[in-house]
């Protein structure tokens, strides 16, 4: 049984709903992501092996997102320890997020702290949504004790109209990964012990979750709130890439110099591995007067090489990443106008995925601040920075002497320079600088 039969599952048993709003389309693709970036692409077989690109697109583009980034809060926030776990965890599995289509940030206290879940997409499926933002949704989330696994349940509602987020909790445990079973005690796994089976925020603005959208167009189903993997438009010339990768080995190794001989020249009349370059030869009166052939043809490598590569940058055009990113960087054109529309095209799909990923942030520390005030935690509200660098487009260090020799010729102020330089305003940037002019004076 499937992720998605198991959540089928769990909302018919404990909820009473036979469907999700997730067709069968969206299941199907998101079922072939996830098994792209496993290593289980139905694909690799005879000898065919994967490159990887799946992995390679999603960790690239998520270290793009954090380059020169911060995600802050002020020193003496109650949410400091808070955001600085979410960040750390966040760096480690954001990938996933942009590799699935998109991630679930949920919050919840557990024995007086507020924690911060970080849901993959094949762990929840939305239930409803307005205007393709999830209102209600259902997560699992799985455990195993010995040879017990215990799934945990959670309904997530919220209601626009009366303000009010419900959740319901339940916990089921079986004998085996492929079914729910059974309910049980929360008590019986120690993580989970500190749960309600239900509780409802009033006066609340939005959902107590949030949802990171990868900011494509879901062309597969145009009416879903989920978003789509970042490989997505490229999952069939992922495929010819690891086919094409497999026709290079053979060519390499169909040929190898190997020796014709003749059977009589063998020991014991057993023809040796392919390791050993023998091949058989059965009529030793061919063999021109020789005792041997060498067989040594012509690799073809430069044409087979040449299509591959062409396929590896319609990868990095469909996934919005700069020529070289996968291909051979030698073979990219070097005009100064290809060169800028190559790496515009990786910084619009950069920064679009940081403007989705901050307003994720934004909602999910509001709830963050829902849960310190329910809960006795803190009653001020959580106040998060996000700030993400351009390193993609321009050369930092180059930027860094264009703009110091702007302040120098006076075309340019120091408090300028030092708030573009510390991303701070320009009142915080008058506290860098000193009262002398030597800093830069005298350079």
């Amino acid at each position: 049984m499937n992720f998605f039969s198991l959540l089928k599952s769990a909302v018919n048993k404990f909820f009473g709903r036979n469907e999700t709003v997730v067709s069968h389309e969206m299941q199907t693709e998101s079922e072939i992501w996830h098994d792209t970036y496993t290593n289980n692409a139905p694909w690799l077989k005879n000898d065919i092996i994967s490159l990887r690109l799946p992995t390679t697109i999603a960790t690239e583009l998520s270290h793009l997102v954090f380059t020169e980034s911060e995600i802050i809060t002020d020193e003496n926030s109650p949410y400091k320890a808070i955001v600085d776990d979410f960040v750390r965890r966040l760096d480690d599995e954001f990938e996933t997020a942009l590799a699935f289509g998109g991630m679930m940030f949920k919050p919840y206290v557990s024995h007086g702290k507020i924690l911060i879940d970080l849901i993959r997409a094949d762990c929840f499926t939305p239930i409803s949504f307005i205007r393709k933002n999830i209102t209600s949704a259902i997560f699992l989330n799985k455990k195993t004790i010995g040879n017990t696994y215990f799934t945990l349940i959670e309904y997530h509602e919220f209601n626009a109209e009366n303000r009010t987020h419900t959740i319901k909790n339940k916990v089921c445990k079986s004998q085996s990964s492929e079914n729910i079973g059974l309910e049980c005690s929360f008590s019986e796994v120690p993580e989970w012990s500190g749960l309600v089976t239900g509780i409802t925020f009033k006066n609340v603005e939005k959902p107590l979750f949030s949802y990171f959208k990868v900011p494509l167009s879901n062309d597969i189903d145009f009416d879903s709130p989920l978003g789509v993997s970042v490989y997505a438009r490229a999952v069939d010339l992922i495929r010819q890439a690891d086919e094409q990768w497999a026709r290079i080995e053979w060519e390499y190794e169909s040929k190898e110099t190997a020796l014709d001989v003749s059977m009589d020249m063998i020991k014991e009349n057993a023809l040796p591995e392919r390791k050993n370059r023998i091949y058989r030869k059965y009529d030793i009166d061919n063999l021109d007067g020789n005792f041997y052939n060498i067989f040594s043809p012509e690799i073809r490598d430069s044409a087979q090489f040449n299509y591959f590569n062409r396929i590896l940058q319609r990868i990095e055009f469909n996934c919005g990443l700069s020529y070289g990113t996968l291909s051979d960087p030698q073979t990219v054109e070097k005009t100064a106008e290809e060169i800028k529309s190559s790496k515009q095209r990786s910084y619009t799909q950069v920064s679009a995925i940081q403007r989705n990923l901050e307003k994720a942030i934004n909602d999910l520390f509001y709830a963050v601040s829902v849960y310190a005030k329910v809960g006795g935690i803190s009653t001020e509200n959580a106040e998060i920075i996000c700030t993400w660098g351009d390193g993609i487009l321009e050369d930092t260090d180059k930027e860094f002497q264009r703009r110091l020799q702007m302040v120098n010729a006076g075309i340019l102020t120091k408090e300028k320079f030092i708030s573009w330089y510390f991303h701070c305003d320009e009142n915080q940037a008058l506290e860098y600088i000193p009262q002398s002019d030597a800093l830069f004076g005298g350079i």
